[in-house]
């Protein structure tokens, strides 16, 4: 879900291509990487140019608007439904804060697909762009609610895992104060990992031959320690992204074996007690949010992959690709992750009777509301209006 971070940094690095030794100033490989990326140019290219600017151009334009209006407009739908359902449960606590993570996960989105637009069709205005959004917004605050959610789905998916094989426990192991506290620390907790961030790059002006002030985008304090940094990257990626998304696995394929076993003993057993098994209710329940977490990990892949691929890549980094791959790899990644974003809601109401029956009521009252006061609102107009006429 912080396929928005990649974009931004490929941004940024396209932006600095034509400039790399101002950017790169301050790091002892500058030469070796300006030679390395003027001698590599032809391959780098893997899929052609043109082709990669239409794409861009089509999902920018083309695909992500729709999707972020839908994604606004099912997570707002989303909300309404968790806050109007009874009895609240620890589950829909976390769906709650899934819910808000997707829509400033979208938000950020907008953003990045509007500086996009901008690099695309005003490339003229591509560098007040870059130094506008960079800091903060580019390399903090975007990521923030993909990896926020990460870890809201990872634990959701511990959640079911204890409901799947402790059913009777449940409740007293994964309480609703519990979830409320974790869905606060989670993401003060991510905010506090990523923060070094903010100190990877930095603005500053500096002044031309020509006497002219014009401002670049240099490494920063910790940027500039790039051993430091590698580590750092490692570990933050680790922590926020292949953790998560391995223990999310891991979880749901112990529940599925769980799931199909209890089914196959159903199935086998007559005198099967009623009680020693997850109620129907319940069974729903896990299957709905079993959904979630396993179209979370598919739409995860596509980044996932190109951010394996940069690791193991001696030619890339976090500030430098060698192929325009990865670039492909981030677009299907900012497509995937929007649509993981944008489509809980319809997995709620079309897996799960309780939040159908939320949507309907919601929509029954509102439509009472309108059935209801406009007849009486004609018959009081036509009663005034026919008053008069009925005393002359």
């Amino acid at each position: 879900m912080d396929t928005t971070e990649i974009l931004s940094e490929f941004t940024e690095s396209q932006n600095s291509t034509t400039n790399s030794s101002s950017i790169f100033r301050n790091n002892e490989s500058t030469t070796s990487m300006k030679t390395e990326s003027e001698s590599s140019r032809n391959n780098y290219y893997v899929i052609d140019k043109s082709l990669m600017d239409i794409l861009l151009k089509i999902i920018v334009c083309g695909i992500m608007p729709p999707m972020c209006v839908f994604g606004i407009v099912g997570n707002s739908l989303a909300l309404i439904i968790l806050f109007r359902h009874r009895p609240t449960r620890s589950t829909t606590i976390l769906l709650i804060a899934i819910a808000f993570a997707d829509l400033a996960f979208i938000a950020s989105t907008i953003v990045n697909v509007v500086s996009l637009i901008i690099r695309s069709f005003y490339p003229e205005h591509a560098k007040e762009v870059s130094m506008s959004l960079i800091i903060p917004f580019s390399v903090y605050l975007s990521p923030l609610p993909g990896r926020i959610s990460n870890w809201l789905v990872t634990l959701i998916s511990l959640e079911r895992l204890v409901a799947v094989t402790r059913p009777l426990k449940v409740k007293q192991i994964c309480t609703k104060k519990l979830m409320l506290a974790l869905s606060i620390v989670i993401p003060l907790s991510v905010a506090i990992l990523t923060s070094p961030k903010l100190w990877l790059y930095e603005v500053k002006e500096v002044t031309l031959p020509d006497g002219n002030i014009t401002k670049i985008i240099t490494l920063g304090s910790i940027g500039r320690q790039k051993e430091l940094f590698e580590v750092y990257y490692v570990i933050s990626e680790a922590l926020l992204r292949f953790v998560p998304m391995g223990l999310s696995a891991v979880c749901n394929a112990i529940i599925i074996a769980v799931l199909f076993l209890q089914a196959k003993w159903r199935n086998r057993k007559q005198n099967y007690t009623v009680g020693q098994q997850p109620a129907g209710d319940e069974r729903q329940i896990t299957k709905t949010l079993l959904t979630i977490t396993c179209v979370f990990i598919i739409c995860l892949l596509p980044s996932t992959i190109s951010r394996l691929m940069i690791l193991f890549d001696p030619n890339s980094s976090h500030v430098n690709y060698s192929s325009n791959v990865h670039t492909l790899l981030t677009l299907i990644g900012l497509i995937t992750e929007s649509f993981n974003s944008s489509i809980n809601f319809v997995i709620y109401v079309t897996m799960n009777n309780a939040y159908r029956r939320q949507l309907y009521l919601f929509c029954g009252k509102e439509l009472e509301k309108k059935t209801c006061t406009v007849p009486r609102a004609a018959i009081m107009v036509s009663s005034l209006a026919n008053t008069p006429n009925q005393k002359i």
